[in-house]
């Protein structure tokens, strides 16, 4: 449980849609969705993505954020394991 995990956190403040495609197949993806306005025509949300793995790597990844798409390089870094369980 305390032995080195690699991770990366992805978040983004969207205001309508959002989503992200993981390029690669061996991480894992966790989210976390806060609601920052209860408009039902303009929703905003506070999303926050951690992607780990157990081994270093660079991981591909395309979003979309309200009317913003793009794609992103994310190299994951070394932490502890019950760091990013208290994330989740």
């Amino acid at each position: 449980m305390i032995y080195p995990i690699y991770a990366a956190a992805l978040s983004m403040e969207c205001l309508g849609d959002y989503h992200i495609e993981v390029l690669n197949n061996d991480v894992e993806v966790t989210k976390q969705v806060r609601a920052l306005s209860t408009d039902l025509l303009r929703p905003r949300y506070h999303v926050t993505y951690i992607i780990t793995s157990e081994e270093l790597k660079t991981v591909r990844v395309r979003y979309v954020c309200g009317g913003e798409m793009g794609e992103r390089e994310l190299t994951l870094s070394r932490t502890l394991r019950f760091v990013v369980e208290l994330l989740r």
